[in-house]
């Protein structure tokens, strides 16, 4: 009777009150609600603030007036034709890429999987090294070999290209392009279906007489469609985000990411560019969402039944050899593509002299070293940053619930989905200035956190609070009276006599931390004189790389003591709370203390101009993470999925808490995972160029910004010369 009256009583809770229960139950465990919290702000933060700001910036003039001159256009007798047709252009380019490149990917799937070709484990890395090259190394290759002054087409062929003639650039040479550049996402979710269907009904089929076309024709095909549609549309998605590619060789014919680009870099309007990027988030959003549908549908499918027999495999010629062949010819294709690339950095003069040559090599070492560690160091930064809030995001989507549970795993996608120019606006006209909107939620659900997760009794909470923000008020009175450097330097005073505060009273654990963060904070601005020896030394260091790759250091070291002011005091904030849990645990009082570290807390969040990132290195940061979360978030959900979640709950119950579970339990098992996000994460960073590009200063240099720097300047062999770089890292 009594389980009845449970289930009947769990059966009367409105969805409402159950709801709240469930974030109780996350808020009970503190590190699995500041798990929560920090993803949700830096969703919030980094990619829906920035495509909210991009989208309402289309409707709005530099004088902040209501307008809709750019959406009239498509609609005007003037403006009307060019942009309907550059629209038509940009979705024909999106239709033909997919169907190429998903009819492309199922061959190479087809064949690896049932046709026992020759070299299995060499096709399949070929067909992956698009993924790890530079978004435009392709376009810059197949210049190269088939272009105007191309070694085959003009080298070898003698072909001519009068005006008006048809040749590589254009529609043509930008699907053949991007087809090639993105089957191998095809590929590799065909190949996924492919191995793990069931043989059964295909057997069936056949032991009924029916023959080979007919059995894929309506077997095979039909079991493969919520794959096939999939594949289609993500690469429609991708093929409408792609920037690098138009770039290069679309010649005459202009598409939407290119428009978006030139707005901004040729005619600096930004209104046209916002208004013009919400036409392309349109159908990008509605392919999105339809393609997460089919994703879910095939999710679905693959775990109703298991393979009652092995794979079957193409034993006939007539079928298995045409696949064969055709997946070695592209495989050709690929290698010479990539050679041509590598060949072209080495020849003095591409289409003129193709005699062996270092000296493209020795000037991007001297002109172009920067970009490259700086790329290299911000990717390496960034990596572990994505793949931490991956993992923590699919850890809360596939072990918790709570309300919003969907919301956060689909805005977690959402950055790697959104064209990377999109944004990139988004991130320029979001983190300008600052975002006064976004310092205040950081604000209120920190000190909410603090206060919650601290103390029990709200008139303590109410008292504390209050206290904390006057004190707050009280440092941000210094800091107008002065400097906003001489506020953190008395906020880091007041933690490290905290710290000392605490070592006297014998708490050793809370005062080091203090102590630690004290002298952390003041080396804000002390930093400056530590790295003043080396920036003297390479003063007298002789011009050449070295003196260029040193150039580099002191700011490398500045970017992990000079920390934007909201980070330091989200930080102080995070170990105060801790702190106070502690010593609430053991009984001690902790509102005096909690009060003063949340007032120092609080005025470094608004310290300065607070969240004004553009220019710095922390926007490349996010703007890298954001674009590869969405693999890491995938990638750790199908490594959940796998783990029986009845370990976790043996370890609930012997009594560890979600952070303890989390590292001894959970992280071991999913660490495979976490490997493979970060390698992939890692070439992401290095071949990103939409989302970035408009994020680059003099001080921050980006490798892939600096590839197009040298195309558009007629610099082909250099651009080789940085592309083949990249890849050979990558692959590394």
């Amino acid at each position: 009777m009594s389980s009845e009256v449970q289930q009947n009583r769990m059966r009367s809770v409105s969805p409402l009150k159950q709801r709240i229960q469930e974030f109780s139950l996350i808020f009970r465990d503190h590190i699995l609600a500041l798990s929560l919290l920090l993803s949700s702000l830096f969703l919030i933060a980094f990619i829906v603030y920035p495509i909210m700001k991009t989208a309402i910036n289309g409707f709005f003039d530099t004088q902040g007036n209501f307008n809709l001159q750019f959406f009239y256009r498509y609609f005007d007798s003037y403006y009307g034709p060019t942009a309907r047709r550059i629209f038509a252009d940009t979705l024909r380019m999106g239709l033909l890429t997919a169907s190429g490149g998903t009819l492309l990917g199922f061959i190479f799937a087809y064949t690896i999987v049932r046709c026992r070709v020759p070299g299995k484990k060499f096709v399949h890395i070929l067909a992956l090294v698009p993924t790890v090259s530079p978004p435009f190394a392709l376009a810059l290759s197949s210049i190269l070999l088939f272009g105007r002054n191309g070694l085959i087409s003009r080298g070898l062929l003698g072909m001519q290209f009068p005006q008006g003639a048809n040749d590589l650039y254009g529609m043509d040479g930008l699907v053949f392009v991007q087809i090639i550049t993105f089957f191998s996402v095809a590929y590799l979710i065909m190949r996924a279906m492919l191995e793990r269907l069931d043989p059964s009904m295909e057997e069936a089929a056949r032991s009924m007489g029916a023959g080979k076309i007919h059995i894929f024709r309506t077997v095979t095909i039909p079991l493969l469609i919520p794959g096939i549609a999939g594949a289609f549309l993500l690469l429609f998605v991708e093929s409408l985000a792609d920037l690098g590619n138009p770039l290069f060789i679309s010649g005459n014919t202009t598409v939407l990411s290119a428009q978006i680009f030139l707005a901004i870099a040729g005619e600096y309007d930004y209104q046209k560019a916002s208004a013009l990027s919400v036409v392309l988030l349109i159908p990008t959003l509605i392919i999105f969402l339809v393609q997460r549908y089919y994703v879910s549908r095939r999710s679905y499918v693959s775990v109703t039944g298991k393979p009652t027999g092995g794979i079957m495999e193409e034993k006939e010629g007539w079928i298995r050899w045409p696949f064969i062949v055709t997946t070695y010819l592209v495989c050709v294709l690929i290698l010479v593509l990539y050679i041509a690339i590598i060949y072209g950095s080495f020849s003095k003069a591409w289409g003129l002299d193709y005699s062996f040559s270092l000296e493209w090599w020795k000037q991007m070492f001297a002109r172009g070293i920067e970009s490259i560690l700086d790329t290299t160091f911000l990717s390496i930064i960034a990596t572990p940053i994505a793949v931490l809030l991956g993992m923590v995001v699919a850890f809360l989507v596939v072990r918790k619930k709570f309300m919003g549970k969907e919301v956060v795993d689909f805005t977690s996608n959402l950055g790697g989905a959104v064209p990377g120019t999109i944004l990139g606006i988004g991130f320029v006209l979001a983190f300008s200035t600052s975002p006064r909107l976004l310092v205040y939620l950081l604000f209120v659900v920190m000190l909410l956190f603090a206060l919650g997760v601290s103390l029990s009794d709200t008139k303590k909470r109410l008292l504390t609070g209050a206290a904390g923000i006057l004190i707050a008020y009280a440092l941000h009175y210094l800091e107008l009276m002065s400097v906003t450097l001489l506020m953190v330097y008395v906020v880091a005073a007041i933690v490290l006599l905290s710290g000392i505060a605490e070592l006297v009273r014998k708490n050793r654990k809370a005062g080091l931390r203090y102590v630690f963060m004290g002298l952390y904070l003041s080396t804000y601005g002390l930093i400056e004189y530590v790295i003043y020896p080396i920036v003297d030394m390479n003063k007298t260091i002789p011009s050449g790389v070295f003196k260029n790759a040193m150039t580099q250091l002191p700011d490398y070291i500045k970017l992990f003591f000079q920390l934007p002011h909201p980070i330091l005091g989200s930080i102080l904030m995070i170990m105060a709370v801790m702190i106070a849990v502690e010593k609430r645990s053991r009984g001690k009082g902790v509102s005096v203390n909690l009060a003063v570290m949340i007032g120092c807390s609080v005025a470094l969040i608004f310290a300065g101009k607070p969240l004004a990132l553009v220019g710095s290195p922390y926007i490349i940061l996010a703007a890298f993470a954001v674009r590869s979360l969405p693999a890491s978030v995938r990638s750790g959900i199908a490594s959940l999925q796998q783990i029986d979640p009845s370990m976790e709950e043996a370890s609930s119950i012997m009594g560890a808490d979600a952070k303890y579970t989390f590292r001894k339990v959970t992280l071991p098992l999913i660490m495979p995972a976490m490997i493979a996000g970060m390698i992939f994460s890692f070439t992401r960073h290095m071949t990103s160029l939409s989302a970035i590009l408009f994020l680059v200063s003099p001080k921050w240099r980006i490798v892939t910004a600096s590839i197009l720097s040298e195309w558009e300047q007629g610099g082909i062999s250099m651009a080789a010369a940085y592309s083949t770089l990249i890849i050979f890292f990558v692959l590394i």
